[in-house]
This record gives structure tokens, C-alpha cells and sequence, in this order.
């Protein structure tokens, strides 16, 4: 009679390997859970500019400032699509309104604008902003979220291993190497790259926005110029770049916008720091699991 593989019998082992698969899934999205919770916020509290930053990163938040500045008629387009200060720069300006208005003093394209240099910095101060309000993930907690891979790799190396000697041992292993896959699965969802960086609590108070500023949306057809160039801003953060076609269209085919670009297209996977799921199954016969 053969041995069992290092002296485990197969259904004994698949069932240990199962459980911390399941261990490792339900440890990960806890962890996850808690780092993505945030902190509640009141709804007045939150600026075009967050929310758009919030809702669709760096290029919403650059459009939503270009709204506000064009709607305060202090930016247009030159005839070769690049940007041009058209008046003085409004008091109660933010950082990102500031670097996006000098950028269009050295005649920038529109589409180039996220990458100047000062802008970049404006969205990398909106961003901590943010990060220290709680409602978005930070990169050291992303990070932190990420490390549940370790254990995940090392079931897979332990699996891996097992099925090896299994093999060598003449003992199937026909289940072990399914489990396997189930732990490659949860290793690369756990070391997935978040996609954007909301916390739900800043979900949560944008789907809120969206409620009490439906009037902004571009099904409305909105009067901007009543609502000013906060309202502008902010129909552009919570509705995303059509916002800009239905306030000013010559201006947003000028400036090459992308309309597709859409506020609210963040899921609730966007929060995720990683994670996973395994389901077990039981199975019959002597040495399953190698």
C-alpha cells in the first residue's frame, strides 16, 4: 500500500488547504473593509473639485476646474486648441484653479493640461486633501491591503509542493490542483492595484450630491450662467464632461474634452484593496487532495 503524501492522508490535507484558503478570503476582505470604510461627511463640506477628484480622479477634477473657469469667462481656446486666459483670475480660486488658469497662460492644450507640472502638484495636494478627510484610500493603506498576497502565494507554493510529491507518490491530486487555482485567484485580486480611491463613506455622499443637484445634470438643460461658476463646477464633477458639451459646447470641442469621460462610473469594486472569495467542496474516494 502507498503512502500517504508526508504521512497526511488526501481528504485530510484538501480540507486544511480549503480552510485557509477561506481563512486567508475572509481575513482579506475584513481588512479590506475597514480600510475602505472612511469617515461620514457632511455634503456641503465636499468641493467640485473633491468630488470630482472623488468620482473620477486627476482628468475629472482638471475638466471640473476648467468649467468653473470657463463658466467665470477668465479662460477660452486659441485657434490651435490651446488654452488662453481671456481675464483675471476670480477671488476664492483653489489650488487646481490657480495652476490650470497659468497653464493657459503659457497657451497649454486642454488635453496636455494634466500633466504640467504645477497642475500635477494642485492635484497631488487635492489628493492628500482627501486622504487626511478620510474619504479616499491612501497609498500606504492600498499597500498595507496588497501584503495578503504573501499568504496566498505561499499556499500556492505549498499546494504547488504538495502536488509535486503527490504526483511522485502515485496519489491523485485531481482536487488539490482546482484548490490551487482558487488560491492563484485570491492572490492576484488581493495584489490588484485599486482602480480609484473613494472610501464608501465619500461614495455614500456623492450618490447624496447627486439626489439634491439633479437639476444640474445635462438632462435638465440647466441655466449655468444662473447657477454661476460653483455650479458649473460642480455640475461638471457630478456628471462629468457632457456637463461641459451642455454649458459651453464650442468651448469643449475646442479644447478637445473628452465626452465620454463620465462622473459616477465608479462601482463599488473601485474601494477594494484586494480580497477574495474560495468556496469548498468535500470530495470521495482516498487521496484527493495528493
Amino acid at each position: 500500500m502507498t503512502p500517504d503524501t508526508w504521512g497526511i492522508p488526501g481528504p485530510t490535507f484538501l480540507i486544511c488547504y480549503l480552510g485557509a484558503i477561506i481563512a486567508v478570503s475572509i481575513l482579506a476582505l475584513v481588512h479590506r473593509r475597514i480600510i475602505a470604510a472612511g469617515r461620514a461627511t457632511e455634503l456641503n463640506r465636499l468641493e467640485p473639485q473633491q468630488v470630482a477628484y472623488l468620482s473620477g480622479r486627476d482628468q475629472l477634477a482638471v475638466y471640473t476646474a476648467l468649467g468653473g473657469l470657463r463658466a467665470a469667462d477668465v479662460i477660452g481656446t486659441g485657434p490651435d486648441k490651446t488654452l488662453l486666459q481671456t481675464g483675471p483670475l476670480p477671488s476664492g480660486a483653489t489650488p487646481l484653479d490657480t495652476a490650470v488658469y497659468n497653464a493657459a497662460g503659457r497657451h497649454i492644450r486642454a488635453r496636455e493640461v494634466d500633466r504640467d507640472q504645477w497642475v500635477v502638484r494642485a492635484l497631488q495636494q487635492l489628493r492628500e486633501g482627501l486622504e487626511t478627510q478620510g474619504l479616499a484610500i491612501t497609498a500606504a493603506q492600498r499597500r498595507t491591503a496588497r501584503r495578503w498576497a504573501i499568504p496566498a502565494a505561499a499556499l500556492v507554493v505549498l499546494g504547488a509542493a504538495r502536488v509535486v510529491d503527490g504526483i511522485q507518490n502515485d496519489r491523485p491530486v485531481g482536487f488539490l490542483i482546482l484548490s490551487i487555482f482558487l488560491a492563484i485567484i485570491l492572490g492576484v485580486l488581493t495584489f490588484a492595484k485599486a482602480s480609484a480611491v473613494p472610501t464608501r463613506a465619500a461614495t455614500r455622499a456623492i450618490a447624496g450630491l447627486r439626489k439634491q443637484n439633479q437639476y444640474l445634470s445635462p438632462r435638465q438643460s440647466p441655466s449655468y450662467a444662473t447657477y454661476g461658476a460653483s455650479g458649473a463646477a460642480m455640475g461638471v464633477a457630478l456628471f462629468g464632461a457632457a456637463s461641459l458639451y451642455s454649458m459651453d459646447p464650442a468651448f469643449a470641442a475646442e479644447a478637445e474634452i473628452q465626452r465620454a469621460n463620465a462622473a459616477g462610473n465608479w462601482t463599488g469594486s473601485s474601494a477594494s484593496c484586494g480580497g477574495g472569495s474560495a468556496a469548498g467542496s468535500s470530495c470521495g474516494g482516498a487521496g484527493c487532495g495528493g
